[in-house]
Protein backbone atom coordinates (compact mmCIF):
# COMPACT_ATOMS: atom_id res chain seq x y z
CA UNK A 1 0.00 0.00 0.00
CA UNK A 2 1.23 3.63 -0.54
CA UNK A 3 -0.12 6.85 0.59
CA UNK A 4 0.11 9.84 -1.80
CA UNK A 5 0.73 13.05 -0.63
CA UNK A 6 -2.43 14.96 -1.23
CA UNK A 7 -2.11 18.83 -1.08
CA UNK A 8 -4.85 19.92 1.03
CA UNK A 9 -7.77 22.16 -0.77
CA UNK A 10 -5.85 25.97 -1.66
CA UNK A 11 -9.26 27.27 0.88
CA UNK A 12 -9.02 24.60 3.57
CA UNK A 13 -9.67 25.93 7.14
CA UNK A 14 -8.65 23.50 10.01
CA UNK A 15 -11.43 24.42 12.08
CA UNK A 16 -14.39 24.12 9.90
CA UNK A 17 -15.72 20.39 9.71
CA UNK A 18 -17.24 20.96 6.43
CA UNK A 19 -13.49 20.61 5.42
CA UNK A 20 -13.08 17.19 7.42
CA UNK A 21 -13.26 15.16 4.70
CA UNK A 22 -9.34 16.32 3.57
CA UNK A 23 -8.00 15.58 6.96
CA UNK A 24 -6.58 12.21 6.54
CA UNK A 25 -7.61 10.65 3.20
CA UNK A 26 -8.09 7.12 2.85
CA UNK A 27 -4.43 4.66 1.90
CA UNK A 28 -4.83 3.49 -1.51
CA UNK A 29 -3.45 0.41 -3.46
CA UNK A 30 -0.54 1.28 -5.68
CA UNK A 31 1.73 -0.98 -7.77
CA UNK A 32 3.41 -0.88 -11.03
CA UNK A 33 0.88 -1.72 -14.03
CA UNK A 34 1.28 -4.84 -15.26
CA UNK A 35 -0.09 -6.68 -18.38
CA UNK A 36 -1.49 -10.25 -18.59
CA UNK A 37 -1.37 -12.27 -21.61
CA UNK A 38 -4.60 -14.72 -21.65
CA UNK A 39 -4.46 -17.52 -24.46
CA UNK A 40 -7.70 -18.99 -25.70
CA UNK A 41 -10.31 -17.15 -23.78
CA UNK A 42 -13.78 -15.60 -23.94
CA UNK A 43 -14.49 -11.87 -23.56
CA UNK A 44 -18.31 -11.46 -22.42
CA UNK A 45 -20.19 -8.16 -24.04
CA UNK A 46 -20.11 -7.00 -20.09
CA UNK A 47 -16.25 -7.13 -20.26
CA UNK A 48 -16.00 -10.51 -18.26
CA UNK A 49 -13.18 -12.74 -19.17
CA UNK A 50 -14.09 -16.34 -19.07
CA UNK A 51 -12.63 -20.03 -20.39
CA UNK A 52 -15.35 -22.73 -20.08
CA UNK A 53 -16.31 -22.19 -16.05
CA UNK A 54 -13.48 -20.17 -15.34
CA UNK A 55 -13.83 -16.63 -14.62
CA UNK A 56 -10.62 -14.19 -14.36
CA UNK A 57 -10.74 -12.21 -11.21
CA UNK A 58 -8.39 -9.23 -13.32
CA UNK A 59 -11.52 -8.81 -15.89
CA UNK A 60 -14.01 -7.81 -12.51
CA UNK A 61 -14.50 -4.86 -10.49
CA UNK A 62 -15.18 -6.15 -7.42
CA UNK A 63 -14.23 -9.47 -5.58
CA UNK A 64 -17.94 -9.40 -4.86
CA UNK A 65 -18.66 -9.44 -8.77
CA UNK A 66 -16.02 -12.24 -9.01
CA UNK A 67 -17.96 -14.63 -6.52
CA UNK A 68 -21.24 -14.04 -7.72
CA UNK A 69 -20.27 -15.01 -11.46
CA UNK A 70 -18.44 -18.17 -10.15
CA UNK A 71 -21.67 -19.07 -8.29
CA UNK A 72 -24.18 -21.52 -10.29
CA UNK A 73 -24.39 -21.38 -14.42
CA UNK A 74 -26.31 -18.04 -14.52
CA UNK A 75 -23.20 -15.87 -16.01
CA UNK A 76 -22.46 -18.33 -18.27
CA UNK A 77 -26.17 -19.06 -19.50
CA UNK A 78 -26.25 -15.58 -19.89
CA UNK A 79 -23.29 -14.95 -21.99
CA UNK A 80 -22.59 -18.12 -24.05
CA UNK A 81 -24.26 -17.46 -27.03
CA UNK A 82 -24.82 -16.69 -29.22
CA UNK A 83 -20.76 -16.74 -30.10
CA UNK A 84 -17.98 -15.09 -32.19
CA UNK A 85 -14.62 -16.45 -33.65
CA UNK A 86 -11.59 -14.61 -33.37
CA UNK A 87 -9.29 -17.52 -32.70
CA UNK A 88 -6.38 -16.30 -34.95
CA UNK A 89 -6.49 -12.36 -33.30
CA UNK A 90 -4.95 -10.64 -30.86
CA UNK A 91 -7.14 -8.63 -28.66
CA UNK A 92 -7.23 -6.01 -25.92
CA UNK A 93 -9.43 -5.24 -23.19
CA UNK A 94 -9.61 -1.51 -21.32
CA UNK A 95 -13.07 -1.72 -20.00
CA UNK A 96 -14.92 -3.10 -17.52
CA UNK A 97 -18.25 -2.84 -15.87
CA UNK A 98 -18.17 0.82 -15.14
CA UNK A 99 -15.71 2.43 -17.88
CA UNK A 100 -19.15 3.28 -19.69
CA UNK A 101 -18.91 6.14 -17.45
CA UNK A 102 -17.16 9.68 -18.84
CA UNK A 103 -14.99 9.33 -15.49
CA UNK A 104 -14.32 5.68 -15.24
CA UNK A 105 -13.58 5.71 -19.60
CA UNK A 106 -11.00 8.83 -18.46
CA UNK A 107 -9.57 7.40 -15.85
CA UNK A 108 -9.49 3.60 -15.97
CA UNK A 109 -9.67 2.90 -19.70
CA UNK A 110 -7.70 5.35 -21.00
CA UNK A 111 -5.53 4.28 -18.62
CA UNK A 112 -4.86 1.29 -20.03
CA UNK A 113 -4.53 1.70 -22.57
CA UNK A 114 -1.68 3.95 -22.41
CA UNK A 115 -0.01 1.49 -20.72
CA UNK A 116 -0.45 -1.04 -23.68
CA UNK A 117 0.31 1.87 -26.22
CA UNK A 118 3.70 2.38 -24.61
CA UNK A 119 4.47 -1.39 -24.73
CA UNK A 120 3.66 -0.88 -28.15
CA UNK A 121 0.81 -3.90 -28.66
CA UNK A 122 -1.54 -1.24 -30.12
CA UNK A 123 -1.08 -1.93 -33.84
CA UNK A 124 -2.09 -5.90 -35.05
CA UNK A 125 -4.36 -5.97 -32.13
CA UNK A 126 -7.87 -5.40 -31.94
CA UNK A 127 -9.49 -3.38 -29.29
CA UNK A 128 -12.83 -5.12 -27.94
CA UNK A 129 -15.84 -2.63 -26.40
CA UNK A 130 -19.16 -3.55 -25.79
CA UNK A 131 -21.28 -2.73 -28.61
CA UNK A 132 -23.37 0.44 -26.34
CA UNK A 133 -20.22 2.46 -26.71
CA UNK A 134 -20.59 2.58 -30.16
CA UNK A 135 -23.00 5.59 -29.23
CA UNK A 136 -21.27 7.43 -26.69
CA UNK A 137 -19.85 10.47 -28.30
CA UNK A 138 -16.74 10.52 -26.20
CA UNK A 139 -15.16 6.89 -27.11
CA UNK A 140 -14.31 7.02 -30.61
CA UNK A 141 -12.31 10.45 -30.74
CA UNK A 142 -10.71 9.92 -27.67
CA UNK A 143 -9.56 6.37 -29.15
CA UNK A 144 -8.64 8.28 -32.11
CA UNK A 145 -6.01 10.45 -29.95
CA UNK A 146 -4.45 7.57 -28.94
CA UNK A 147 -3.89 5.75 -32.34
CA UNK A 148 -6.68 3.74 -32.32
CA UNK A 149 -8.42 3.26 -35.48
CA UNK A 150 -11.78 2.47 -36.18
CA UNK A 151 -11.62 -0.73 -38.11
CA UNK A 152 -9.48 -2.12 -35.12
CA UNK A 153 -12.62 -2.07 -33.35
CA UNK A 154 -14.68 -4.60 -32.84
CA UNK A 155 -18.25 -4.23 -31.19
CA UNK A 156 -19.90 -6.51 -29.28
CA UNK A 157 -24.05 -6.56 -28.92
CA UNK A 158 -25.46 -7.68 -24.93
CA UNK A 159 -25.58 -11.14 -24.06
CA UNK A 160 -22.73 -12.57 -26.51
CA UNK A 161 -18.76 -13.47 -26.27
CA UNK A 162 -16.34 -13.97 -28.81
CA UNK A 163 -13.51 -16.20 -28.05
CA UNK A 164 -9.77 -14.57 -28.93
CA UNK A 165 -6.69 -16.30 -29.58
CA UNK A 166 -5.12 -13.82 -27.22
CA UNK A 167 -5.76 -11.03 -24.72
CA UNK A 168 -4.09 -8.76 -23.23
CA UNK A 169 -5.34 -7.43 -19.84
CA UNK A 170 -3.61 -4.95 -18.10
CA UNK A 171 -3.92 -4.50 -13.99
CA UNK A 172 -3.52 -0.77 -12.86
CA UNK A 173 -4.10 1.15 -9.94
CA UNK A 174 -6.75 3.70 -9.83
CA UNK A 175 -4.43 6.30 -8.68
CA UNK A 176 -0.95 6.75 -10.72
CA UNK A 177 0.50 10.50 -10.95
CA UNK A 178 2.83 9.62 -14.19
CA UNK A 179 0.13 7.77 -16.34
CA UNK A 180 -2.59 10.85 -15.79
CA UNK A 181 -0.43 13.44 -16.27
CA UNK A 182 0.67 11.54 -20.19
CA UNK A 183 -2.98 11.51 -20.96
CA UNK A 184 -3.57 14.96 -20.22
CA UNK A 185 -0.47 15.29 -23.18
CA UNK A 186 -2.61 13.62 -25.18
CA UNK A 187 -6.07 15.34 -24.33
CA UNK A 188 -4.97 18.50 -24.39
CA UNK A 189 -4.41 20.92 -27.16
CA UNK A 190 -1.61 22.60 -26.18
CA UNK A 191 -2.52 26.27 -26.41
CA UNK A 192 -2.32 28.61 -23.85
CA UNK A 193 -5.51 30.85 -22.61
CA UNK A 194 -7.37 32.47 -19.84
CA UNK A 195 -10.90 31.42 -20.10
CA UNK A 196 -13.12 31.22 -17.10
CA UNK A 197 -15.77 28.59 -17.13
CA UNK A 198 -19.00 27.23 -15.14
CA UNK A 199 -20.17 23.83 -16.49
CA UNK A 200 -24.37 23.82 -15.84
CA UNK A 201 -25.86 20.89 -15.33
CA UNK A 202 -29.56 22.68 -15.71
CA UNK A 203 -30.12 19.60 -17.96
CA UNK A 204 -29.53 16.80 -15.55
CA UNK A 205 -32.15 15.29 -13.14
CA UNK A 206 -28.91 14.92 -10.62
CA UNK A 207 -26.78 17.77 -8.50
CA UNK A 208 -28.08 20.66 -10.72
CA UNK A 209 -28.06 24.21 -8.94
CA UNK A 210 -31.63 25.52 -7.89
CA UNK A 211 -30.36 28.88 -7.57
CA UNK A 212 -28.12 28.90 -10.95
CA UNK A 213 -29.63 32.78 -11.84
CA UNK A 214 -28.44 34.06 -8.96
CA UNK A 215 -24.83 32.05 -9.16
CA UNK A 216 -24.88 33.11 -12.57
CA UNK A 217 -24.98 36.94 -11.76
CA UNK A 218 -22.04 36.54 -9.10
CA UNK A 219 -20.09 34.30 -11.59
CA UNK A 220 -20.78 36.91 -14.46
CA UNK A 221 -18.95 39.66 -12.45
CA UNK A 222 -15.74 37.48 -12.53
CA UNK A 223 -15.61 36.92 -16.19
CA UNK A 224 -17.10 33.29 -15.91
CA UNK A 225 -18.64 32.07 -19.03
CA UNK A 226 -21.63 29.51 -18.59
CA UNK A 227 -21.59 25.97 -21.02
CA UNK A 228 -23.65 22.91 -20.93
CA UNK A 229 -21.28 20.12 -21.22
CA UNK A 230 -23.44 17.37 -23.24
CA UNK A 231 -24.16 19.94 -25.60
CA UNK A 232 -20.70 20.48 -26.86
CA UNK A 233 -18.62 17.68 -28.94
CA UNK A 234 -15.80 15.60 -27.45
CA UNK A 235 -12.85 17.76 -29.62
CA UNK A 236 -14.98 20.73 -28.47
CA UNK A 237 -14.76 20.39 -24.72
CA UNK A 238 -11.03 19.70 -25.13
CA UNK A 239 -10.09 22.76 -26.65
CA UNK A 240 -12.08 24.85 -24.55
CA UNK A 241 -11.04 23.59 -21.16
CA UNK A 242 -7.18 23.30 -22.89
CA UNK A 243 -7.59 27.51 -22.81
CA UNK A 244 -9.51 26.98 -19.42
CA UNK A 245 -7.32 28.73 -16.15
CA UNK A 246 -10.59 28.62 -13.71
CA UNK A 247 -13.09 26.04 -13.32
CA UNK A 248 -15.97 26.11 -11.51
CA UNK A 249 -18.78 22.89 -11.54
CA UNK A 250 -21.14 20.88 -9.43
CA UNK A 251 -19.71 17.81 -8.46
CA UNK A 252 -20.08 15.54 -11.78
CA UNK A 253 -18.94 13.74 -14.59
CA UNK A 254 -17.99 17.44 -16.32
CA UNK A 255 -14.68 17.95 -13.64
CA UNK A 256 -13.41 15.29 -15.66
CA UNK A 257 -12.39 17.55 -18.56
CA UNK A 258 -9.24 18.66 -16.08
CA UNK A 259 -7.48 16.33 -17.90
CA UNK A 260 -7.75 19.02 -20.62
CA UNK A 261 -6.72 21.94 -18.07
CA UNK A 262 -3.11 23.29 -18.03
CA UNK A 263 -0.73 23.00 -14.75
CA UNK A 264 -1.15 25.27 -12.12
CA UNK A 265 -4.86 26.13 -13.30
CA UNK A 266 -7.59 26.12 -10.49
CA UNK A 267 -10.90 24.25 -10.41
CA UNK A 268 -13.88 25.36 -7.29
CA UNK A 269 -15.91 21.94 -6.76
CA UNK A 270 -19.94 22.42 -5.96
CA UNK A 271 -20.69 19.55 -3.59
CA UNK A 272 -23.75 19.24 -0.83
CA UNK A 273 -21.37 16.63 0.50
CA UNK A 274 -18.41 14.85 -1.37
CA UNK A 275 -19.37 11.48 -1.90
CA UNK A 276 -16.29 10.64 -3.24
CA UNK A 277 -12.91 12.73 -3.42
CA UNK A 278 -11.71 11.53 -6.74
CA UNK A 279 -11.79 15.09 -8.37
CA UNK A 280 -9.49 16.68 -5.56
CA UNK A 281 -7.23 13.58 -5.94
CA UNK A 282 -6.81 13.99 -9.67
CA UNK A 283 -6.37 17.77 -9.16
CA UNK A 284 -3.51 16.78 -6.92
CA UNK A 285 -1.57 14.73 -9.73
CA UNK A 286 -2.34 17.37 -12.56
CA UNK A 287 -0.97 19.73 -10.41
CA UNK A 288 -3.96 21.52 -10.55
CA UNK A 289 -4.89 24.06 -7.31
CA UNK A 290 -8.06 22.66 -5.97
CA UNK A 291 -10.86 24.72 -3.84
CA UNK A 292 -14.11 23.08 -2.15
CA UNK A 293 -17.24 24.93 -1.51
CA UNK A 294 -20.16 22.40 0.70
CA UNK A 295 -23.80 23.57 -0.33
CA UNK A 296 -27.21 23.23 0.94
CA UNK A 297 -29.30 20.40 -0.34
CA UNK A 298 -32.11 22.21 -2.34
CA UNK A 299 -35.71 22.15 -2.21
CA UNK A 300 -36.41 19.79 -5.17
CA UNK A 301 -33.86 17.46 -3.92
CA UNK A 302 -36.20 14.13 -4.05
CA UNK A 303 -33.59 12.07 -1.91
CA UNK A 304 -31.10 14.04 -0.13
CA UNK A 305 -27.77 12.34 -0.52
CA UNK A 306 -24.65 14.02 -2.62
CA UNK A 307 -25.57 11.27 -5.39
CA UNK A 308 -28.76 12.88 -6.05
CA UNK A 309 -29.68 15.69 -4.51
CA UNK A 310 -29.51 19.37 -6.08
CA UNK A 311 -27.59 22.00 -4.95
CA UNK A 312 -27.99 25.54 -3.07
CA UNK A 313 -25.25 27.35 -3.35
CA UNK A 314 -24.68 30.14 -1.13
CA UNK A 315 -23.23 32.89 -2.83
CA UNK A 316 -21.76 34.92 0.14
CA UNK A 317 -19.42 31.63 0.31
CA UNK A 318 -19.01 31.38 -3.43
CA UNK A 319 -17.85 35.25 -4.07
CA UNK A 320 -15.32 34.56 -1.19
CA UNK A 321 -13.84 31.87 -2.97
CA UNK A 322 -13.93 33.21 -6.34
CA UNK A 323 -11.68 36.45 -4.94
CA UNK A 324 -9.50 33.49 -3.10
CA UNK A 325 -8.90 31.43 -6.46
CA UNK A 326 -8.79 34.62 -8.60
CA UNK A 327 -6.23 36.73 -6.71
Amino acid sequence: MKNYTYLKPVNFDETNPEFDIFKNPAEEEYFEPEIKFLKNVRISSNSVVFNYFKIFRESCIKEENYQKYRQGFRFFLKFIFPKFNFSRKKFLLITDEWTSNYYHWHVFALKKLLILKEKKLLENSLLFLPKKYQSYPFVIPSLERFGIKKEQIVFLRRKSNIKVAELALVNAPKQHQIYFQKIREILSTKVSGDERIYISREKQVLRFVENEQEVGEVLAKYGFKKIIAEELSYEEQINIFSKTKYLISPHGAGLTNIFSMPKNSAILELAAELPTLDYYKLSTFLEIKYFYQKCDFGSRSKIKDPHHGSLLVDLDKLENNLKLMLK
